[in-house]
């Protein structure tokens, strides 16, 4: 597991890397460490699916960014949990093991209203 800043205020952005590719995980570890490293930014690392759940449970990141080749992180196993999981959070699917798109989830909380707005415009238009 690796955090780029030791002390973290309630504002801090914590981030989820699962991969079982551990050069998938030190590359974007890397990559946040030098781009954010002046600001608050936790970084922990999974390389199985049960990793990948505890540390949704324990640390509750606002990003996940998923390597999932299927074998170790289940892509449907993880959106299920997603699914039921009531936590804000972003998430990148994207696989090393094929050039399918990446996808990423961006789940809200709105209140009705802005609900009721919302689905009245989606597109924003």
């Amino acid at each position: 597991m690796g955090i780029l800043v030791s002390q973290l205020s309630e504002h801090s952005r914590k981030i989820l890397i699962a991969s079982a590719n551990s050069l998938f995980r030190e590359g974007l570890h890397k990559f946040y460490a030098d781009r954010w490293s002046a600001q608050q930014v936790k970084v922990v690392m999974a390389k199985t699916m049960q990793e990948t759940l505890e540390h949704l449970e324990r640390h509750q990141p606002d990003l996940v960014i998923v390597d999932h080749d299927d074998t170790t992180i289940n892509r449907d196993e993880f959106l299920n949990h997603f699914v039921i999981d009531e936590m804000p959070m972003k998430v990148i699917l994207v696989s090393l093991a094929s050039s399918e798109p990446v996808v990423i989830y961006n789940r809200m909380q709105l209140t009705a209203a802005q609900a009721e707005d919302w689905l009245a415009n989606p597109w924003d238009e």
